[in-house]
């Protein structure tokens, strides 16, 4: 009977792997071909979540709980992400870039429904087992740490089966038969058959509980271990800050990021030490202790990484990222706040040390659901906040409207940005910029906290000959935004110290400012120099003054630019050669300008051929 039901659940599993693989297929021909549904966001969005994330829930809900209850929670589970799929794509910005309507959730839905669904469900297949609200901790503990494994192993099968079909397509290949590997890069097989081998992998760790509780055990004791280290790390930097001061974290903008990082890492370990809380299973002494200190640190951790955020918030106002982080700070502060109680009420003296983080664990997941459903809903939405903020900042006076970043509602404002748009278009002061925005026209990506000031810019070109000077206009442009987009380091807006500044290894800027076809108006050939010794590359791009007194990036300089073009250039032995489109020529050689076009290699540098 017993092997009866395995095969049985084991075909209902392949059914659901099917059943998703090809809905999934439905859903990438439906965008490839650009046909229903995905002509319609609040369809497609929500049709995707479901088909990536219910099947899964349910393979493992089928073997864990009574085929009914795991049916009801797969129903109610599906019900919760598709209405928050229909909110996110109904809050997003209604149209991309290319003019069809935006269909895929955005990136922060994904995330929550993975996690979510990976703590709800571990909470609902405890209870069920336990039948009560709040099961036994042993219980969630081992559910929870049980789905973490399977997901794991069942990540490493699928990897090995697509290096198999590699494998089998390249030798195949090695005899001229495509046959293979024309079939695997088909999407009609490489979906379906990635998808059951999910199915058949979440099987085989399921009806394998004592391969899957080896595994877990294995992983908690190396990563219990590691827990001594990182606590000792933590503990340093935090006497460090006393002698250092905090201005050097002030000065990384994305400061309560790692802080936040390192107290979820603590926790983890921590959890990961305690296991079960199995007083016949305690962890050494020096895990005890180590834990003890542990679940001290993320409370400083915390609190100074709200001071970053508070700061920043205080400078630059409220974004969607800082929402979230500010969201992360809350439940990490309340891990923070239990573990430290945890450790001052229990130390090591007790048989169960960190007993208390059990009950606390339990509360704190409860607080996660319901944070990501928040920010998931109209209640907290993060672009709603965000752009309200702003918004507010920009009718107060805290910035100023010619400093004011439109391309920020555009890019990450959906809905309630295009709406503030819409608003701030008919304001005169404003009207130009959002309209502009509106139509995707000089859409800013540069942060205002990270923007360079031009007088910097101009500070850091070289210009020739000497004497001359570049126009304020050309250095103030935003040359970062369509329809201008221009990606030489020189002339990006970008400083500071975050994910946005400028290499450690700042490029060499020239310009050459020459009047290049005598019609009285001066080009101006920007000479970016970027590496060094036998990794030198010198890059050079033409750019020309419009009669509204803008300036546009004609073209570059095509093939290589070498060492002698670069003083040829310098010197001012350059001028246009008459041709259909002109080209240009440095001292004795002539070099093709490709118009409006990114360079391409023609071969090498005069003075290195053979």
């Amino acid at each position: 009977m017993a092997d009866e039901a395995g095969k049985r659940l084991f075909l209902i599993r392949l059914g659901l792997g099917l059943a998703q693989g090809l809905l999934l297929y439905f859903l990438y021909h439906a965008q490839e071909a650009k046909s229903w549904p995905a002509t319609s966001g609040m369809i497609f969005g929500p049709l995707l979540l479901l088909g990536l994330f219910i099947p899964l829930l349910l393979n493992q809900a089928l073997g864990e709980m009574p085929t009914r209850r795991a049916l009801l929670w797969g129903l109610i589970a599906g019900a919760l992400i598709a209405v928050l799929g229909v909110y996110d794509l109904w809050s997003a910005w209604p149209t991309q870039a290319n003019g069809m309507p935006t269909i895929l959730p955005s990136p922060r839905l994904f995330i929550f429904c993975a996690a979510g669904l990976f703590i709800a469900h571990a909470l609902v297949v405890s209870a069920a087992i336990d039948r009560r609200f709040r099961a036994n901790y042993a219980t969630h503990f081992d559910i929870a740490w049980k789905q973490a494994v399977q997901l794991a192993l069942t990540a490493a099968f699928v990897g090995a089966f697509w290096l198999m079909l590699v494998l089998g397509a390249n030798l195949f290949a090695l005899i001229k038969l495509e046959f293979f590997r024309r079939l695997i890069e088909h999407q009609w097989f490489s979906i379906p058959v990635t998808a059951l081998a999910v199915a058949g992998a979440l099987h085989l760790t399921d009806i394998r509980p004592a391969l899957v509780r080896g595994v877990r055990t294995l992983g908690l004791t190396l990563l219990s271990w590691l827990l001594p280290l990182l606590t000792l790390i933590v503990a340093g930097f935090l006497f460090s800050l006393p002698f250092t001061g905090l201005a050097p974290l002030w000065a990384v903008g994305h400061a309560s990021a790692l802080l936040l990082a390192a107290a979820a890492v603590l926790v983890v370990l921590i959890n990961a030490a305690h296991q079960g809380g199995d007083a016949e299973h305690l962890p050494p002494r020096l895990l005890r202790w180590s834990g003890t200190l542990a679940a001290l640190l993320p409370l400083p951790l915390g609190a100074i990484a709200i001071f970053a955020l508070y700061l920043r918030v205080q400078q630059y106002g409220w974004t969607e990222d800082r929402v979230l982080v500010a969201a992360a700070l809350t439940v990490a502060g309340f891990h923070a706040l239990g573990y430290a109680r945890a450790a001052i009420l229990t130390g090591i003296s007790d048989g169960r040390s960190l007993q208390p983080i059990e009950s606390w664990n339990f509360f704190a997941a409860l607080l996660t659901l319901a944070m990501m459903a928040l920010l998931s809903s109209p209640l907290a939405d993060p672009r709603r906040i965000a752009v309200s903020d702003q918004m507010a900042r920009l009718q107060g006076g805290a910035v100023k409207p010619e400093e004011f970043d439109f391309g920020y509602l555009r890019r990450d404002g959906g809905r309630y940005g295009r709406s503030a748009l819409a608003e701030l278009s008919g304001r005169t002061q404003t009207a130009k910029s959002a309209r502009d925005a509106l139509n995707n026209i000089y859409a800013s990506r540069t942060p205002a906290e990270l923007r360079r000031p031009a007088a910097e810019i101009a500070a850091s070109i070289k210009v020739y000959p000497t004497g001359k000077a570049l126009p304020p206009a050309f250095i103030s442009q935003e040359w970062n935004r369509p329809p201008e987009v221009f990606f030489s380091p020189c002339l990006r807006r970008m400083g500071g110290s975050g994910p946005f500044a400028m290499a450690n290894n700042p490029p060499l800027c020239e310009a050459v400012i020459r009047d290049l076809d005598g019609d009285g108006r001066d080009e101006i050939l920007l000479l970016t120099t970027t590496g060094s010794g036998n990794g030198v590359n010198h890059n050079a791009a033409l750019f020309q003054r419009q009669s509204d007194g803008s300036w546009h990036q004609a073209g570059n300089i095509e093939g290589p630019v070498c060492d002698s073009d670069m003083a040829g250039l310098r010197s001012g032995s350059v001028k246009f050669v008459p041709a259909a489109h002109p080209d240009i020529q440095i001292g004795a050689r002539q070099a093709v300008v490709q118009w409006t076009r990114p360079p391409s290699q023609r071969g090498p540098c005069p003075e290195n051929r053979n």
